[in-house]
């Protein structure tokens, strides 16, 4: 029988009535983009979300989201374990072609993540490079193509995204390629740009953008951070045009790289050589109060089918609002 943490139901006076509506919508939304978005090679695949009872008196009633388990961890546990707490350039290449490859079919889609750092990115076993995590994510405005919803994590956040806090200020597809470029450095140098310096925000939009400390890396890196780092979000250049950057089309064969990378973190996690392992992951989300067409509670097929499904697999939970990194539970 695959675990399923529960989440305990906060105390109604502890929140305001706003906050709870807030988070129910918050998580549709991210339902809504997991079901748009599963499938695509470089997004981590959604196999599905119901409702499970409450397994005590004291707990609450759970949604349950099943994803595509990701057993290389975060890139950013990749980083912090990695000695020096610096990747080879040709990784770092190879991390930011497949996130654009993700991030290419998000915007073509008319939407935009907004959330986009090493936490959310995800590495298989076998070095595979997904993106997960749509909590933030947004559709742009259908006849502006613009958002303006400004959500995200400081240190990766764009200045434009940054500077429409509370002014509602529209930007667009842009702000997921200034993080990039911030995941990029990070990358390289092992935290991103103003860690441990507040406030952040006033730092990433009054200060030059933020470059390379080591004159070791090539020049082709360097042009491809100025690509994505420029302030005006205009001149930034798109998911697309970054794809035929020489930084990304001019790596060594794919198979190579991610056969370094699958090797690093086998010995960083001491996984096991053998291939071919069925794994998903359970994700707990959080509590919803009202059923939706896409997560409502299963029926009695329903819920055999699922179990029958999960027969034999290592199952795994990842908690929200925690750093993604997997824990094994079964």
């Amino acid at each position: 029988m695959p675990f399923f943490a529960p989440w305990r139901k906060p105390q109604a006076e502890s929140r305001p009535l706003s906050e709870i509506y807030k988070d129910e919508e918050s998580v549709c939304r991210e339902l809504k983009f997991l079901q748009q978005f599963s499938g695509l090679k470089n997004i981590a695949s959604y196999y599905g979300a119901y409702y499970r009872a409450p397994l005590t008196e004291c707990s609450s009633e759970l949604l349950e989201i099943v994803l595509e388990y990701c057993g290389g961890g975060s890139l950013y546990n990749l980083i912090s374990k990695t000695n020096d707490q610096s990747l080879k350039e040709n990784w770092i290449g190879y991390v930011c072609k497949e996130v654009l490859k993700g991030l290419h079919h998000i915007h073509k889609n008319r939407a935009v993540h907004k959330d986009i750092k090493s936490p959310n990115i995800m590495l298989t076993e076998t070095a595979k490079v997904k993106i997960i995590d749509f909590g933030h994510s947004w559709d742009l405005d259908p006849q502006t193509g613009l958002c303006d919803e400004a959500e995200g994590t400081p240190h990766w956040m764009a200045p434009e995204a940054i500077r429409q806090k509370g002014q509602r200020l529209a930007f667009d597809t842009k702000c997921d390629i200034w993080s990039l470029g911030i995941i990029a450095i990070e990358m390289a140098e092992g935290k991103a740009p103003y860690a441990g310096q507040y406030p952040v925000e006033d730092l990433i939009i009054e200060a030059q953008p933020p470059k390379l400390q080591s004159n070791r890396w090539s020049q082709h890196f360097v042009s491809f951070l100025e690509c994505c780092l420029k302030k005006d979000p205009s001149e930034r250049w798109s998911a697309e045009e970054l794809r035929q950057h020489p930084f990304v089309t001019q790596l060594p064969p794919k198979k190579i790289v991610r056969a370094e990378i699958e090797e690093h973190l086998r010995t960083l996690q001491n996984l096991p050589a053998k291939k071919g392992l069925k794994v998903v992951a359970l994700w707990t989300l959080k509590q919803l109060r009202h059923a939706y067409d896409f997560c409502t509670q299963p029926s009695a097929e329903q819920e055999a089918a699922l179990q029958m499904a999960l027969e034999g697999v290592s199952c795994y939970c990842l908690v929200a609002n925690t750093i993604n990194s997997p824990e094994r539970v079964s």
